[in-house]
């Protein structure tokens, strides 16, 4: 399939949300952990995969296979990659894990991550510690941040003679923070550091997301957030000297053919997810195309920013012209809420224990009160031991869902 959109225009807010199945129940500021498909999207996927059905052999392979490449190339047009060495993923997890596998790394190379990466990117460094002998360590970067230039001193800061490689957050998960990337890696390099890019948020909330990223040895970022792939659509892109080395975690068939024959062609999988993705981009055509999303939904986040700030009373982690924020904004909560102040503790309520007996899966009491009394959806961050809400911010989004949670919030705060 080749990207093609409805050219029936659509007003931004909740005149969009009859586009997603999403509960008109739900006030849903959360698009950035998991993303949510339009419904036009799932039609199309389940009329594709019945095609594939017809004749898998075809469909997965004969079909698949060069369909595949043709989507990548359209993917790379879009995050301003070389479509030779773009390939698909299921998630950015899947490829830094990737990247982690392949990449040399000698026992006692420093491995470097941010406190405000993803949990489960650190989870892969600490396995990649134990199996190749690298020193994992975590850069603190201060909060709140005055600036860009703020992050690059932090991490130019933590740098030693020892530290081989900086894993290096685009945009940070927790605190949504859009962090120089182009100006981090040539400070890296010029420290003789190499850089990997966790791009997972900016496909959309970034034009041509990673074009900045383009010295780094390695690029990752997931469709599935802001362009509402269908989950399991994530891209993976190399810079040309080690394209040759980075190699998927499944290796199949076309071992050392190229980047792109080898993450092609992972096994066998249900190829519709990655078929699909340059249809999940042209959705937002429909809102007048990805410059239109961008300024629409950066300003949103950027008012509301300001406006939780102002009505919580706290200070900004990030300046409040909004330039280091996209589609996201962290704020800290009230002072009634933080636990010293006789809040609630950071204990996760409806939590799945795990093999060990400690919870795996739960939600922040707030977090909790938030989704079973409002009806709202978003995360409660916990970070430094401080309790922070952080928004999303989509097309089907508009100031009123923010006001009902500032109001919720406030009305926990006054206990």
């Amino acid at each position: 399939m080749n990207g093609t959109a409805s050219s029936t225009s659509v007003t931004f807010g909740h005149a969009a949300r009859g586009l997603w199945e999403l509960d008109p129940e739900l006030t849903f500021l959360n698009h950035g952990s998991f993303g949510a498909v339009p419904r036009d999207l799932l039609d199309r996927s389940d009329a594709l995969r019945r095609e594939i059905e017809r004749n898998p052999v075809a469909g997965v392979w004969r079909d698949g296979f060069p369909g595949i490449r043709a989507a990548a190339t359209d993917v790379a047009t879009f995050i301003g990659s070389d479509p030779d060495r773009t390939g698909f993923v299921t998630n950015a997890t899947a490829g830094i894990n990737a990247m982690l596998q392949s990449l040399p790394l000698d026992a006692g190379d420093e491995v470097l991550h941010l406190d405000q990466g993803y949990n489960a990117v650190w989870q892969t460094i600490l396995v990649t510690a134990r199996r190749r002998g690298v020193v994992p360590r975590r850069i603190e970067l201060p909060l709140p941040v005055a600036g860009p230039d703020d992050a690059v001193a932090a991490i130019e800061r933590s740098l030693s003679s020892r530290t081989r490689l900086l894993v290096l957050d685009q945009i940070t998960s927790p605190t949504a923070l859009v962090l120089p990337v182009e100006k981090i890696i040539a400070m890296a390099a010029s420290h003789g550091v190499d850089t990997i890019v966790d791009g997972a948020h900016a496909p959309g909330m970034l034009p041509r997301a990673a074009e900045p990223a383009a010295a780094a040895l390695a690029w990752t970022g997931n469709l599935h957030k802001w362009p509402c792939a269908l989950r399991g659509t994530a891209v993976v892109t190399a810079r040309e000297d080690v394209a040759g080395i980075v190699k998927p975690a499944v290796i199949s068939h076309h071992l050392d053919q190229s980047f792109a024959a080898e993450f092609d062609w992972q096994g066998t999988v249900d190829p519709t997810p990655w078929l699909l993705a340059p249809d999940a981009i042209a959705f937002m055509d429909r809102f007048g195309g990805w410059d239109a999303v961008r300024g629409r939904n950066h300003e949103l986040a950027a008012t509301m920013h300001r406006r939780f700030v102002e009505r919580f009373g706290v200070e900004p982690i990030s300046p409040l012209d909004g330039s280091m924020l996209g589609f996201m904004a962290t704020i800290e909560l009230p002072r009634s809420l933080q636990p010293e102040h006789g809040g609630p503790s950071f204990s996760s309520s409806n939590a799945v224990p795990g093999p060990d007996g400690r919870p795996v899966i739960g939600m922040d009491d707030v977090q909790r009160r938030l989704l079973e009394d409002h009806r709202i959806e978003v995360p409660i961050v916990v970070h430094g031991g401080r309790r922070f809400v952080r928004f999303s911010v989509h097309v089907y989004n508009d100031a009123e869902d923010y006001e009902r949670l500032a109001d919720a919030v406030m009305t926990l705060a006054a206990g």
